[in-house]
């Protein structure tokens, strides 16, 4: 009798969970995919929307152009994309709205609405992102805030040209190394990442790193040395193991993968 009373209780508590979850997903996408009404300050330039939680000081205006620069060196830039930026200076606003439950990403694009990208906090004037933790940014430099804009329009980018979840769909060395392409905007010692990957410098490694480098050069080797068009790519990426033999076999002169 007593087990039958706990199974009862048992499954009650599995259906409530489960009514409850059918009204809170529905209700999260409405609220995620129509964000506006949460950030109090807004801004217009050129094709872009841009939402802040605190006022957006005119220098919006110098980054998003640096943008635009980095993201023209994408196969998929058009000049009529509408682009929205939300700046998310309270960590629960980046928590909630960018779908990944996580305060330590710069940003995140291609989420419930393609054209929405949400931002980190940031030094909009200084052109920056706050690091999430206690220690700088790595490869600050290479990575102004406008990088980070730039990379998330590239991953709304591949939904809208090779379908929703291409992040899922396609291999993480390719979408995560073309948005680097891009958001690096050429800037980027193709000679000088090679040799740092066959020696087996960290910072060529993802999982040791966290930093894109890794994905970038294979990215890189596949545009620039072997004339590969990113249509070509998703359509037949190579391996990981392909790929890494051709970079330690690479000769500037020679065209290592057949």
């Amino acid at each position: 009798m007593h087990a039958n009373n706990r199974a009862r209780r048992a499954f009650c508590i599995v259906k409530r969970c489960c009514v409850g979850l059918l009204i809170l997903v529905p209700a999260y996408v409405v609220i995620a995919a129509n964000p506006e009404p949460l950030f109090s300050h807004r801004a217009t330039h050129r094709n872009y929307q841009v939402w802040s939680d605190r006022p957006i000081p005119a220098s919006i205006a110098a980054v998003l152009d640096d943008a635009t620069r980095r993201w023209r060196t994408s196969a998929l830039y058009d000049s009529r994309t509408r682009v929205n930026i939300f700046f998310c200076n309270e960590p629960w606003r980046l928590w909630f709205y960018s779908g990944h439950f996580n305060t330590n990403i710069g940003g995140t694009g291609g989420g419930i609405v393609v054209e929405n990208i949400f931002i980190r906090a940031s030094d909009i004037a200084a052109n920056r992102i706050h690091a999430p933790g206690p220690g700088p940014i790595a490869d600050a430099e290479q990575r102004p805030l406008s990088y980070f804009i730039a990379h998330e329009i590239t991953h709304s980018d591949h939904e809208r040209r090779f379908g929703r979840l291409a992040v899922l769909r396609y291999p993480q060395w390719l979408v995560e190394g073309h948005a680097d392409y891009v958001a690096k905007g050429g800037a980027f010692d193709f000679e000088a990442n090679r040799k740092q990957f066959a020696d087996g410098d960290p910072a060529l490694d993802f999982d040791r790193s966290g930093l894109y480098r890794e994905f970038h050069l294979k990215t890189a080797y596949l545009i620039d040395k072997r004339g590969k068009t990113l249509e070509q790519l998703f359509a037949d990426p190579p391996s990981d193991e392909q790929l890494e033999s051709a970079l330690r076999a690479y000769r500037p002169s020679v065209a290592a993968l057949r």
